[in-house]
């Protein structure tokens, strides 16, 4: 018998290329017979891996945002009054909560309505003043609605088209 680099034994007739039989083959020493299992797992872990990185980028899900309005021009609740046909400024002061009741810190509040806007940013406490300049009600209207939009990262928008009424 010879030894040879591709074979791990061979007889005289597989040197020689004539057939062998089955009976008569030898073991061939086949160092790739691992390769395909193990390109498997190195795929499969690769994968897992770019799978993981994805799933991390993606950000958590978005909350309700609750806005209570504290004030209008000091006095409690949503209503304020105003004197038709005169631009004045309106003050509201307004409350940002999670679904938990947490206070949210830095949300922007824009409130506009009646020719005027104004917009606050949310302190530590939840709590922002929104200062509302030149509100006009016309002569003849009796009431107008503010609207109100409050924003903060994490949060669905939070919109109301007629939060504050002004008579």
């Amino acid at each position: 018998m010879k030894k040879f680099a591709n074979f791990k034994y061979v007889t005289d007739v597989a040197v020689t290329g004539t057939k062998m039989a089955k009976s008569n083959r030898c073991f061939i020493r086949d160092n790739t017979g691992m390769e395909l299992p193990i390109n498997i797992v190195v795929m499969l872990v690769v994968g897992m891996v770019a799978l993981a990185a994805l799933l991390a980028i993606i950000p958590e899900s978005k909350k309700n945002l609750v806005v209570e309005v504290d004030s209008v021009d000091g006095n409690s609740g949503v209503t304020g009054n105003i004197a038709n046909g005169v631009p004045t400024d309106v003050d509201i002061g307004l409350t940002l909560y999670d679904r938990d009741n947490n206070p949210v810190e830095g949300a922007s509040v824009i409130i506009s309505g009646g020719g005027g806007q104004g917009s606050a940013k949310t302190d530590a406490s939840g709590q922002a003043n929104v200062t509302v300049t030149d509100v006009f009600i016309r002569v003849n209207q009796d009431s107008i609605d503010l609207k109100l939009v409050a924003k903060a990262n994490g949060f669905y928008d939070c919109t109301d088209e007629s939060a504050i009424l002004i008579t």
